[in-house]
């Protein structure tokens, strides 16, 4: 291989692994995997539930797709608020690595997907209880938070 195809092989798998942690950072990943980390474990404590490894599988995906979800609206409306702050500012939309419209898209399409998941594999509850969660994180509390403490109740 030549040294500009190496160097175009390095730099777009440079972008990608860029692209990726930035989709990583958008999703919360460490805050979105806690959250469905214990709704796995309540889930595998509930009465008359077999332990299937397809199941916990798919309620784990479906839990990352939705809570992710919730995080990327979060980060997409406080754009403005996380750029001022030294915590936030280096979030990938934050920053400008993302626009707010990849942010939002990537966010229905992964919302989407996790509550589909549900409802086709587990019940039209869990569906409805996965799109209620969404909705209250991302349009109830992401702007109750400027306006008041009891957020924290919400969130």
């Amino acid at each position: 291989m030549n040294k500009e195809a190496q160097g175009f092989t390095g730099s777009a798998s440079f972008a990608l692994a860029s692209k990726v942690k930035d989709y990583f950072q958008l999703i919360k990943f460490t805050l979105s995997f806690m959250v469905v980390f214990s709704c796995v474990v309540c889930y595998l404590l509930a009465p008359n539930i077999r332990f299937d490894l397809v199941s916990v599988l798919l309620l784990f995906t479906a839990g990352m797709l939705i809570t992710g979800s919730a995080n990327a609206i979060n980060q997409a409306v406080e754009k403005d608020t996380d750029a001022l702050m030294k915590r936030t500012a280096s979030r990938p939309v934050a920053s400008g690595r993302m626009t707010q419209n990849e942010a939002y898209i990537f966010a229905m399409i992964t919302g989407l997907s996790g509550v589909l998941i549900m409802w086709y594999y587990f019940n039209f509850a869990s569906a409805m209880l996965g799109l209620f969660s969404l909705f209250l994180y991302a349009f109830i509390y992401t702007p109750l938070k400027k306006i008041n403490s009891v957020s924290v109740l919400v969130g």
